[in-house]
């Protein structure tokens, strides 16, 4: 019960902040015993209940399909293609990462190193064709744990002049569609027994605190804090290599 807890609260902290949930949730499992990639997914549901809720007047909208809105579903889709499908062919590789302690040091050193650099960049642009492919190609990277979602389609928003809150909800958006596609490729590969009181206990607090904390991230984002993070995505990576190398 312990495990499985410890793992809601840090995805909960983790996903939509960007500091790669996935990275954090890869370290404490490998820590703590095998990495568990099916309920890994299970909390990355947890948090897609958590973005409906908050984002659900823009889905509301969204799905109206009324035509002003029509651009930002091409946008959306052309945004989520590379990331599903280095998702899709590269899975085992992957999974097999997230028991690589130094290499997923270097991905929150890389991580840190683009949140470091947007403090360079602004604007006021709205999502175009060519700059949500420019979002999708940065989305891809976070397939692998360490390198964080979030801070890799905000930030390369950001690259591109998007204003910083329509970053982040854009952000939200794309969110949706993958941390889905990973679930359910899990759950085919999962027997339901997998699923018991702990895990549903943790699936609960997760969407809770999630809840929190995309709200901690929106006011971050007003207040230009954001490339804040990076510090702290460097220190997880020095961290998580020198483990590493004592366990040799």
């Amino acid at each position: 019960m312990f495990y499985e807890l410890l793992l809601a609260i840090i995805q909960a902290a983790t996903e939509f902040l960007p500091i790669s949930s996935s990275g954090h949730l890869a370290v404490a499992s490998t820590l703590f015993g095998k990495p568990n990639l099916f309920f890994i997914t299970l909390l990355h549901l947890a948090s897609l209940f958590a973005v409906i809720i908050f984002l659900r007047k823009e889905l509301i909208s969204l799905f109206s399909f009324k035509k002003e809105y029509r651009r930002l579903w091409i946008y959306w889709i052309i945004a989520t293609i590379p990331a599903a499908l280095v998702g899709f062919l590269f899975s085992n590789l992957i999974e097999s990462l997230f028991s690589s302690l130094w290499l997923i040091g270097i991905f929150f050193i890389f991580t840190g190193a683009i949140l470091l650099s947007t403090r360079l960049f602004s604007g006021n642009k709205d999502i175009n064709f060519k700059n949500s492919i420019f979002i999708g190609l940065f989305q891809a990277l976070a397939v692998f744990p360490g390198i964080s979602r979030s801070g890799m389609t905000i930030s390369s928003a950001m690259f591109s002049g998007i204003e910083r809150e329509k970053a982040v909800k854009f952000s939200f958006l794309l969110f949706i569609p993958l941390s889905l596609g990973a679930f359910v490729l899990e759950l085919i590969k999962t027997p339901a027994a997998a699923i018991n009181a702990s895990i549903i206990f943790a699936f609960i607090l997760c969407f809770v605190l999630s809840l929190v904390f995309l709200n901690f991230l929106q006011a971050i984002i007003k207040k230009n804090y954001f490339w804040m993070f990076s510090f702290y995505c460097f220190a997880v990576g020095i961290v998580s290599i020198v483990l590493d190398f004592a366990a040799l």
